[in-house]
């Protein structure tokens, strides 16, 4: 490997209220670790009334990984204009997966409604694009952490926007820059009430650089995913949200372990 040396850590949780009806985690993500040392991280969250949306979110989750690997083979933008139509296409191509599996089970594609993030670390740029409302959070090389993916929401409460809707590549949102960042973390909204200051959406540290460091100095990934399954299962995070919960926590390596259960603090404030 010759890129910088990441930690990466990636969980989807069932929540409570899932668990209550029997239903199953809708959320799902995924992410890859280049040999050149670029990350490709993506995370969606399918919607609650669609009969389908757990497929759905899993259809674009791997086509949007697929169409990223695809890219870095043939070689990556210079510029925050060819970022932003790199994933521009990546999205499209997300979009287009879950077409074909609606339309080869003649399935209405509503059925599969689930939105989708998608972020890069290539060098020093950085490229993080969204639709729906989930959020992304970069860390600067000072430990600042400021969001790159603000999640969209309708100007009605229960609005949402999502990768399968008839106009939704329209709500594609993509912040790019040229950044060092030492960190960067996905979610999806079943966690911003504990993980944001609402309704400004400021990440709140308390929540975030613990389980950064955690990630930084893991030493045993499966060991590391257990004890964060457990964490976003306990009963302190359950009482704060019951939906499903996705996290993704990139890092770079820290060589000194940080014990998650001593470490992450109760979240963010309430709304």
């Amino acid at each position: 490997m010759t890129g910088p040396v990441w930690h990466i850590l990636g969980v989807s949780v069932q929540g409570t209220s899932h668990l209550d009806k029997n239903t199953p985690c809708q959320d799902t993500h995924a992410y890859r670790l280049t040999a050149n040392g670029d990350i490709l991280l993506a995370i969606a969250d399918g919607a609650g009334s669609a009969e389908r949306s757990q497929e759905g979110a899993q259809v674009a989750v791997e086509q949007a990984v697929i169409s990223l690997e695809a890219a870095f083979q043939v070689g990556l933008p210079g510029d925050e204009t060819g970022w932003q139509t790199l994933m521009a296409q990546v999205f499209a191509d997300a979009r287009q997966a879950v077409v074909q599996v609606a339309d080869g089970d003649n399935i209405p594609l509503s059925s599969f409604a689930t939105t989708l993030a998608c972020a890069v670390v290539s060098g020093e740029w950085l490229a993080v694009g969204q639709i729906g409302d989930g959020a992304a959070v970069a860390e600067d090389e000072d430990g600042t952490l400021f969001l790159t993916a603000r999640p969209q929401r309708g100007e009605y409460a229960n609005e949402a926007y999502f990768l399968t809707m008839l106009d939704g590549l329209n709500s594609l949102a993509v912040y790019t820059a040229p950044r060092f960042i030492r960190s960067l973390a996905l979610t999806t909204d079943g966690l911003l009430r504990l993980a944001f200051k609402l309704p400004e959406y400021e990440p709140s540290a308390q929540f975030f650089q613990p389980l950064l460091a955690f990630t930084a100095g893991m030493d045993d990934p499966e060991q590391a995913k257990s004890e964060l399954v457990a964490f976003l299962s306990s009963a302190r995070v359950c009482a704060r949200t019951d939906d499903d919960k996705t996290l993704i926590l990139a890092t770079r390596a820290n060589p000194t372990p940080t014990v998650l259960e001593n470490s992450v603090s109760d979240g963010a404030q309430e709304e």
